[in-house]
């Protein structure tokens, strides 16, 4: 017997095909307690394959039919998978879920009770869509998820996270305010990642013309919006220090430069944010010497910074203060 499931385009979201996953993981989950089809991993020894299906309308096939073809799409691995996990004991709260692999499309992998992402079809011998998931080398590489800021219900995972290139060769902390719209600014903030490995880049330097070559690390890139240059930037820069503190991907001297500007944009003057910056680094058991060296070359390019794109340093932002400065230096 074959169902069939029509799903407008406009209604083809995560919620509706998660749904439709389930019931064939479920499927699946039967058929192989029952002998009826292989599990994902004797299918793969066996050498069946990952291809994507012909254009046209989608087919959410079960383990016996990839073993009779021996081949299958990304929405048929992911269910049989899970189902998989299930039926061993492995795992019996795995699930098939889609993540976007581009504005309008998506590609489906195996989520488990733990957080912890599969991708089946990779195993069968898809290519990663990228280079591979962001993170480092190893078996603690970190996990990085992102919201869609235009569409709170979509969320970006590891290598299928939207990317852009770097504003310049620079490797500390960059930033970048525009014109978004008639009172609306964009603000932009670039924090190298701590530990990343180099990536080698070309650039034309913006004076002589000549090309630059450098290598920069990665860097996560933190974008807001706001009705003066001063509240955009504040509001990336505070983003940067949240998602920063959170996985632990900011060298000391990044972060305080991110808080010396986050406090001069908040109306502090730069002699008290360089005096509560070096209260800070001495309470953190920095020696005195170095924490005066630091706090000076975070307050004096805050400050440069804070002329350059809002005005005079010193200048407070329209509705803000001291009290958001304490917020982010918590």
């Amino acid at each position: 017997m074959r169902i069939r499931v029509s799903v407008p385009d406009k209604h083809a979201d995560p919620h509706v095909i998660n749904a439709v996953l389930e019931g064939v993981t479920r499927l699946d989950e039967s058929l192989i307690r029952a002998g009826e089809s292989p599990t994902s991993r004797q299918l793969i020894a066996q050498g069946a394959k990952w291809r994507p299906e012909p254009p046209g309308d989608e087919f959410f096939d079960n383990g016996s039919t990839i073993a009779s073809r021996g081949w299958g799409d990304c929405d048929d691995w992911a269910p049989l998978h899970a189902a998989t996990l299930r039926a061993s004991g492995e795992d019996p709260g795995a699930t098939a879920i889609v993540v976007p692999s581009g504005p309008s499309t998506y590609h489906a992998i195996v989520k488990r009770s733990d957080g912890s992402l599969d991708d089946p079809s990779i195993a069968a011998g898809m290519k990663p869509i990228r280079t591979g998931r962001v993170g480092g080398p190893d078996g603690e590489s970190i996990q990085i998820l992102a919201c869609d800021p235009h569409d709170p219900d979509r969320i970006y995972e590891g290598s299928l996270l939207p990317t852009t290139s770097p504003m310049s060769l620079h490797c500390g902390p960059t930033f970048a305010v525009r014109a978004a719209g008639e009172g609306i600014y964009e603000a932009r903030c670039d924090v190298p990642m701590k530990g990343s490995p180099l990536v080698g880049m070309k650039h034309r330097h913006h004076r002589h013309g000549r090309r630059v070559h450098g290598g920069v690390p990665y860097a996560m890139s933190v974008h807001s919006y706001g009705e003066h240059p001063a509240v955009a930037l504040d509001h990336a820069v505070c983003g940067a220090l949240d998602c920063g503190d959170a996985a632990d991907t900011l060298t000391p001297t990044d972060r305080y430069k991110l808080l010396a500007l986050q406090g001069v944009l908040c109306g502090m003057h730069p002699r008290d944010v360089h005096a509560h910056v070096i209260g800070q680094l001495q309470a953190s058991g920095c020696p005195p010497h170095q924490a005066a060296a630091m706090a000076k070359e975070a307050v004096v390019g805050a400050a440069r910074m804070a002329r350059h794109f809002v005005g005079r340093a010193g200048a407070s932002m329209p509705g803000q203060g001291a009290v958001a400065y304490a917020t982010a230096a918590r």
